[in-house]
């Protein structure tokens, strides 16, 4: 990524930033337009890279970081019923309803399967942003969403690694099923019993350090490292992020902690991802798909509201928190995104599909914070 580049996506994404806020919208919609606009989709100014997708997955940890760092994990823990409800329920009705869609409409067993996985994860990420520009991630319904989300994003990779082992995708398969979710799980339980013995003892020696910074470096190489070491076993880094957030939160330097990376994230990583979601959309081609990307994106939001809603209220969540709940895992985001460049990677996808499943991602994406925002404010 060049300087000229750099300064492109940032200038961008501030501008778009303050429309957005004077036409009463959320950042995320305006940073994401920003993209948009620049990419592909508009001016053509930019494209996504390799080098920009590195800062973009950078920008992910950081936001998911904020949002466990900001959280109560004694709330976490007394909604994790509600939580694991609204994620049985956002994940099983999309894909029954996705999986007879795609048979309805003449898709193959192999591609209704994969519209399936993919409309069934949700981005815990977009949520996080609203629910922490609108001070809700303590609230009761905050905990719920943050906590669904996260078990949604475990779901969806579970269920991606089961689909790549039934049609035989990526080299993935030649892991067994049970040996990668074992991996999985003595990997987050490690490193949470690593973080709980170790964060206390030596936190408090690296901020007697004179060096500027040292707590918040130590903090920054730890998610770094943890996120890094989850991808090789196929976890997601999103929600190793969140984790170490939640451990750092009991730490007694978690507020400067979270003031620095407040500053350096919503300031160049963060808005960096949003903008990189926006140039993954192309509209070369799409005019002939609009028909099924509007049915898709209709069946995207019901499937995933009426889910998580009716998940909620079977646990005895109010009215209200339901329908919050509800909107907020709507967003499919960089989860699905994911998802979709392993399926392009592998094939499975053309590049047509690719573009059009994109532009329903981004859809997605943006109706969840332009719809939660009027809840949120009540």
């Amino acid at each position: 990524m060049t300087v000229w580049t750099f300064g492109l996506i940032l200038f961008g994404a501030l501008a778009m930033s303050w429309l957005a806020e004077r036409l009463r919208l959320p950042t995320v919609v305006g940073q994401i337009g920003a993209g948009i606009i620049l990419g592909p989709a508009g001016l053509r100014l930019l494209s996504t890279d390799h080098s920009l997708a590195t800062w973009a997955e950078v920008g992910v940890l950081f936001l998911m970081f904020l949002a466990g760092i900001e959280s109560d994990l004694g709330l976490l823990k007394r909604h994790a019923r509600q939580a694991g409800a609204v994620a049985l329920a956002g994940v099983v009705t999309p894909f029954v309803v996705f999986l007879v869609l795609g048979l309805t409409l003449g898709m193959t067993d192999e591609k209704s399967l994969f519209w399936s996985v993919l409309f069934s994860a949700t981005s815990v990420s977009i949520t996080a942003q609203i629910l922490t520009e609108y001070h809700q991630v303590q609230s009761d319904a905050g905990a719920t969403i943050l906590g669904a989300a996260v078990l949604d994003d475990i779901l969806a990779i579970l269920m991606w690694t089961v689909y790549q082992t039934a049609f035989g995708i990526g080299e993935e398969t030649k892991r067994p099923l049970w040996f990668t979710i074992v991996l999985m799980v003595m990997f987050l339980l490690g490193l949470v019993a690593v973080l709980l013995y170790v964060l206390p003892k030596i936190l408090p020696a690296i901020s007697r350090l004179s060096l500027p910074g040292a707590v918040l470096t130590f903090a920054l190489v730890i998610v770094l490292l943890s996120a890094t070491m989850s991808e090789t076993i196929g976890f997601s880094a999103a929600i190793v992020a969140f984790v170490v957030g939640v451990l750092f939160s009991r730490q007694k330097s978690a507020a400067s902690i979270e003031h620095g990376v407040t500053l350096i994230g919503q300031t160049v990583f963060i808005p960096i991802f949003f903008v990189n979601i926006g140039l993954k959309v192309t509209l070369v081609g799409q005019l002939v798909n609009l028909p099924l990307i509007a049915i898709l994106t209709i069946f995207a939001i019901l499937t995933k509201f009426f889910g998580a809603y009716f998940g909620a209220r079977l646990v005895k969540v109010a009215v209200f928190d339901a329908r919050v709940v509800g909107v907020g895992m709507v967003s499919r985001g960089e989860m699905a995104i994911v998802i979709a460049d392993l399926a392009l990677s592998a094939h499975v996808l053309s590049s047509g599909h690719y573009a059009m499943l994109t532009l329903v991602i981004l859809l997605t994406t943006i109706f969840t914070p332009i719809a939660l925002k009027p809840l949120l404010r009540k």
